[in-house]
């Protein structure tokens, strides 16, 4: 085989693989056990199921079940509501896109009316960015109650880096540095 036609297949092998393209791949996300009420949210706007649980999530540190509970000590605190729309088990769910700007990490959680029976609320961390989804949510005890309730937001401040003291050290022997060298060279 001479070296064009090797060159030749390689390229087209290169081509070909750099080509093929596949589906996300985006599936339903379970939030609870399967046997007890529980909602999807698909993994391309959610990372995880943060939690699920009774009672109510209202964005109180002191009073809301998700950061009194499951969510006490991740570093989230509630942020708002978001809006939803809702067509039997199924919705929309959205936030104002701003958010972002200054959360580093948002969850969303879902908070149904079943009067008291496992699970009600359902709390998802959103991957970055997005603003809006579907849900889903699913009766496996036939005692719902009025549907989604609310959705209340919770953030996770960016972490902020504060300048070393040796990088401010740095930084002035380097001005210090080209202020003697001016002076030098207007002398």
């Amino acid at each position: 085989m001479s070296f064009r036609s090797t060159c030749l297949s390689a390229f087209v092998l290169a081509l070909s693989a750099f080509t093929y393209t596949q589906s996300a791949g985006a599936a339903p996300l379970l939030c609870q056990e399967v046997n007890k009420n529980h909602t999807f949210v698909d993994t391309s706007v959610v990372a995880s199921c943060l939690g699920a649980g009774v009672g109510n999530i209202n964005g109180n540190p002191g009073t809301d079940d998700f950061l009194t509970g499951e969510g006490a000590g991740s570093g989230l605190i509630g942020i708002g509501s978001g809006t939803f729309t809702q067509d039997g088990n199924t919705g929309t769910f959205a936030l104002d896109a701003s958010l972002w700007d200054a959360w580093s990490e948002i969850a969303i959680g879902l908070k149904f009316g079943t009067g008291n029976q496992a699970d009600e609320w359902f709390v998802y961390l959103l991957n970055p960015l997005v603003s809006s989804g579907l849900w889903e949510f699913i009766d496996a005890d036939g005692k719902r109650g009025g549907g989604l309730s609310h959705v209340q937001l919770y953030g996770r401040t960016p972490n902020t880096n504060v300048p070393e003291p040796g990088t401010l050290a740095l930084l002035g022997i380097g001005l210090l540095g080209t202020a003697v060298a001016r002076r030098r060279k207007q002398a």
